[in-house]
Parts: C-alpha cells; sequence; structure tokens
C-alpha cells in the first residue's frame, strides 16, 4: 500500500461553528480534499429535499489545496520511490474503478471524521447528551469500519490503496438552546448519507462501465443499506422538529438513543 498525500487537517470546531462547509456530490477532480485554507472562507452548505444527486449541496468547491500536508514535510518519513511489483490477484480491476474505491475509502474516512466530531461536542458537561454522543461514535465507528472494508476488497482485488487528506463541514453549535444544536447536528447527518449515498453511486457506475461484476455486487449491498440509513437519519430528524422544547430533546436523547444507559 503507498500513501500518495499525508496533509494537515484544519480542527473542527466542536465549540463553536458557523454552519458551514460543504462536501461535493460531485465527483472531486483529482480525488484530493484537503483541510481548508485559512485565507478561505468556509464552503456553505444548504439543505433541500430530494434525491441523493438532486438538490442537497455538500460543496468543497472552496477548499484549497495548495498548502496540504507542507508541515508535514519531511518530518515523518521519505517514501520508496521504488515502482511497486504488480499484483498477482489482479483480474481486471481497472485503474478507474481503483481510483473510485478509493475515492470511497476517502469519503468514509470523512464521514467518520465529522462523526467523531458531532460526538466530542455532545458529550461534553455544557452539553449533557449521551444518547447523542453514543449515536454518533456508533457512526463514527461504522464509516471507519466501512472505510477498512473497502481497502480489504481493493487488496484482495490487487489493487492499491491511497490514502489522501480529509477535510470535514465547518461546524457551528452556538444556539445551544436544547432543542436548535440537536436538530442542526441530525440535518447535518442526514446530508452526510446523502453524500455517501451519491457516492457509493458513482462506484456503481465505474463497475458498471468496466462491466467489474464483483466490484457492482460489492457495491449494491452498500447502496441498500444506504437507503436504510438515508430513512433513518430523516425519521430522526422529523421526530426532533416535533418535539421542539429542551425537555422534549433530553427525553428524545433517553428513550430514542439510549441516553440513560451511555457511558461517559
Amino acid at each position: 500500500m503507498t500513501m500518495a498525500a499525508f496533509a494537515s487537517v484544519a480542527p473542527v470546531g466542536v465549540s463553536t461553528f458557523a454552519p458551514g462547509a460543504s462536501l461535493s456530490t460531485g465527483r472531486p477532480g483529482a480525488g484530493a480534499v484537503a483541510a481548508p485554507s485559512t485565507s478561505r472562507s468556509a464552503a456553505r452548505m444548504t439543505f433541500s429535499s430530494g434525491s441523493p444527486s438532486g438538490g442537497e449541496t455538500i460543496d468543497f468547491s472552496d477548499v484549497d489545496v495548495t498548502d496540504a500536508g507542507a508541515q508535514f514535510s519531511g518530518m515523518v518519513f521519505t517514501p520508496d520511490t521504488a515502482d511497486a511489483p504488480l499484483s498477482r490477484a489482479n483480474v481486471g480491476f481497472s485503474q478507474a474503478c481503483q481510483d473510485a474505491v478509493n475515492n470511497q475509502i476517502q469519503v468514509e474516512y470523512t464521514a467518520s471524521y465529522a462523526y467523531h466530531a458531532m460526538f466530542a461536542y455532545f458529550n461534553r458537561d455544557t452539553v449533557a447528551l449521551p444518547g447523542f454522543a453514543k449515536y454518533f461514535e456508533e457512526q463514527s465507528l461504522e464509516e471507519r469500519t466501512h472505510a477498512d472494508e473497502f481497502m480489504r476488497y481493493m487488496n484482495k482485488r490487487g489493487g492499491q490503496v491511497v490514502l489522501k487528506p480529509l477535510a470535514v463541514p465547518s461546524m457551528s453549535f452556538n444556539n445551544t438552546d436544547g432543542t436548535s444544536d440537536a436538530v442542526y447536528a441530525m440535518d447535518l447527518h442526514l446530508q452526510l448519507e446523502k453524500f455517501v449515498w451519491a457516492k457509493l453511486e458513482e462506484v456503481a457506475a465505474a463497475a458498471n462501465a468496466d462491466n467489474d461484476l464483483s466490484l457492482a455486487d460489492l457495491i449494491d449491498d452498500y447502496v441498500q443499506e444506504q437507503v436504510q440509513a438515508v430513512k433513518k437519519a430523516a425519521d430522526m430528524v422529523a421526530q426532533l422538529k416535533r418535539v421542539g422544547t429542551p425537555h422534549g430533546v433530553w427525553h428524545f436523547d433517553q428513550e430514542v438513543l439510549g441516553g440513560e444507559d451511555a457511558q461517559a
């Protein structure tokens, strides 16, 4: 396995953030997504209903990749420049399909990173919603597990894993009145799940274009799982908007998300 890029990631403001950044549902140009530059404004996120490739916008178009990883240059190791040996397991696994799978690995890690930041917010003593914290910690682990599964599949097919820089949406939980932060977080969760769905469809398109039956079969399972994930997140957004009071959010945390059983 080679590491094409090792880049710094801007810290996520889990205590103060302005509703912000955007993850593009279009395929990144070179697949690289880096930490937002401090010289640029945060990317914008808009929420709307529709298909995964429709009205939602999670767009990293404002991300500056120029200085990605510069602070680590020469600090860790010098990569081996020798050509990697050809895999004996590669049977028709095209470069286009490998690129699509590597992009999906990045997508899964990006979602995992965002969910871990959300876990950290709800786990704070000033927020104290252990159910939300547990839920987003589990979501982070699930996305990270998916990244691992795609990496193992890549190696099984004789491809080459290339890890890339990560970036996550700019977040802001300034309005912590007991309802808005919970609704905001769950709505962001819904958009992230739609983002993952749209990217899975891109992998499916690459597999179909190359008539790669193995990859197409693999992705179909993930897409079906993603359909359920989007529906579940959409339901929870609707439920949270119905409860509408600080006590309602606390009750949702306890009864729906199991906050009373969560560990600190």
